[in-house]
């Protein structure tokens, strides 16, 4: 299955957009709509919680502070990481010369046609958000 790639030029800082990934609270203000938890080190795990759909389990794989972040995060709501389908979600922060931030956004590893499909459209609308939040906290 491929995977689903995504790039975006924000105009915050990197500083800024990692405090957007990593903190919980920042987190949960546009990804998920029910709460996250996060623990920011490699083996640290966490969750991202939805009204409606149920709480997913993540596991930290990349805790590199400001640059890179990785987790492997269940397919399935309340099933650990390692008990069911996951896929990896990798995030790339590079500075840019105008003080702003190119994002980079991969997942891999879906299990069907489907799967990726449901988080294609998913990111569109997650990364909106992502954006909108940060212009709000500008």
């Amino acid at each position: 299955m491929d995977a689903i790639e995504k790039s975006l030029e924000l105009e915050a800082s990197l500083e800024r957009v990692w405090k957007a990934l990593t903190e919980p609270a920042e987190l949960a203000s546009w990804f998920p709509d029910d709460g996250a938890e996060l623990d920011g080190f490699p083996g640290g795990s966490g969750w991202l919680a939805w009204k409606g759909h149920g709480r997913f389990a993540l596991e930290v794989v990349v805790f590199e502070p400001p640059y890179r972040l990785a987790w492997r995060w269940s397919k399935d709501a309340d099933t650990p990481v390692g008990e069911g389908l996951s896929t990896l979600v990798e995030w790339t922060l590079t500075p840019r010369e105008d003080g702003g931030t190119l994002l980079e956004v991969r997942e891999s590893g879906f299990a069907s046609h489907e799967h990726r499909e449901g988080n294609r459209e998913g990111w569109e609308h997650e990364l909106g958000e992502l954006v909108d939040h940060l212009a709000r906290a500008a």
